[in-house]
């Protein structure tokens, strides 16, 4: 039997040993030009206990572009300043020294990857990477760990980094990989390449010599074991704000199963209520670092779901209260509005206008699905099955469509727009 180098990887016009995968990733990478200079210099003098505020205001001052995105976003309503900073030293002294190199790496890196070239379209890869940026900061201040905003940000935004070198690497191979969003990218990922999005993500931020929390954020953050075991803060945000993204966007990876969501939850953010916070911030933050960073990205509906009035009325049947929170709050996020289970029973005013219901069949009895299925039927509501991963529709449900209990704006749309026979 041949060696794992001599296996072969479907997908271009000739099948390619794993091996020379991996040596176009490793070139792709050598490839790739360092940071930027201002941004080492950055790195290397707040590195330094005795860097002041003039010190590192003197380097970003020496690359305009980056000074003028550092103002911008100072100025931006995330930081809801009620003066107008104007000048490199006040930003400083606002974002703080680690703010300013989180923010100076993560510009870098960008300019990096916008240098590679591949025939993928990585729209829906910044629309991401944003998201889980814009999620991270967002949570935070909110978990019961105090994280650096910014240095929040950027691993979200750089967890996904080692897709970009793949799409660069093997885009023949990588492009049918992306599109399988049901199936098991890192399992693929293996199979067909050799290493996962994951190592080349960590290995990538070794090379540019980031600090180890970046590259451990990158390597682990779909390793539920290590992003809830209190190791690894970071990690384990990013690993959140990576769900919290896939389901407020599009999914490109596979949802968690529920009780990894709830553990990533207990871990990092175990209020609802701030965690609902962390969304709402969300929408603007993405928007604006789209376009400081000027990153086209695809229609993510941002004006769309900015208010609850023209979405679709749902109705959320379970006995499990912290599974009808957990929806509604999903449900809320993506534009759509509510309507009480037991209002929707009655026929109370308002219950002729529901869209949607959405029947979590894993919490009732078998006799209560077959009172439900004929009442269900002659409302006439287009109903779908919540099913966490590996759970089977129970007797009398297998006509329904299904989406997972941690679903994405995918999903749902999946099930609200009628598709193509």
């Amino acid at each position: 039997m041949a060696g794992s180098g001599q296996r072969l990887v479907p997908g271009g016009a000739d099948n390619v040993s794993v091996d020379r995968v991996k040596a176009r990733i490793m070139s792709v990478m050598r490839n790739l030009p360092p940071l930027p200079a201002v941004t080492r210099q950055l790195m290397t003098v707040l590195g330094n206990e005795d860097a002041t505020a003039g010190d590192v205001g003197r380097i970003l001052s020496s690359d305009q572009a980056l000074a003028g995105k550092v103002l911008k976003l100072v100025n931006s309503s995330f930081y809801g300043l009620p003066t107008e900073v104007t000048t490199i030293s006040r930003a400083v002294v606002v974002l703080g020294f680690t703010g300013v190199r989180n923010l100076a790496m993560g510009f870098g890196s960008i300019e990096m990857l916008r240098s590679l070239e591949t025939t993928i379209d990585m729209r829906s890869f910044w629309s991401h990477a944003l998201a889980t940026g814009a999620a991270a900061q967002n949570m935070a201040l909110l978990g019961k760990r105090r994280i650096d905003p910014e240095e929040a940000f950027l691993a979200g935004l750089m967890h996904d980094i080692g897709a970009y070198v793949l799409a660069a690497a093997v885009p023949d191979i990588y492009g049918p990989i992306l599109k399988d969003s049901a199936g098991d990218r890192l399992a693929a990922e293996q199979e067909s390449i050799g290493m996962t999005h994951a190592q080349v993500g960590q290995g990538l931020m070794q090379f540019w010599e980031l600090p180890e929390a970046f590259s451990n954020s990158a390597r682990y953050h779909h390793d539920f074991v290590r992003a809830t075991d209190g190791t690894q803060p970071l990690t384990g945000l990013v690993a959140l704000a990576d769900v919290m993204a896939t389901v407020w966007g599009r999914n490109i990876e596979p949802m968690p199963t529920e009780a990894e969501l709830r553990a990533l939850m207990a871990a990092h953010c175990p209020d609802s209520a701030r965690l609902r916070v962390a969304l709402d911030g969300m929408r603007s933050k993405i928007a604006e670092t789209a376009e400081f960073m000027h990153i086209a990205l695809p229609d993510l509906g941002l004006e769309k779901d900015a208010g609850n009035d023209h979405g679709t009325v749902c109705v959320v049947i379970t006995t499990e209260d912290d599974r009808r929170d957990w929806t509604e709050l999903v449900l809320g996020q993506l534009g759509h509005r509510t309507l009480a289970m037991q209002a929707f029973f009655n026929q109370d005013p308002g219950s002729q206008d529901v869209g949607l219901v959405l029947l979590d069949a894993q919490c009732l009895t078998r006799q209560q699905i077959d009172q439900l299925m004929p009442f269900l039927r002659d409302v006439g509501a287009p109903t779908a099955l919540m099913l966490d991963r590996d759970a089977h529709a129970p007797a009398g449900t297998l006509h329904l469509p299904t989406i997972p209990i941690v679903f994405s704006r995918t999903h749902l749309e999946s099930v609200l727009v009628p598709q193509p026979a």
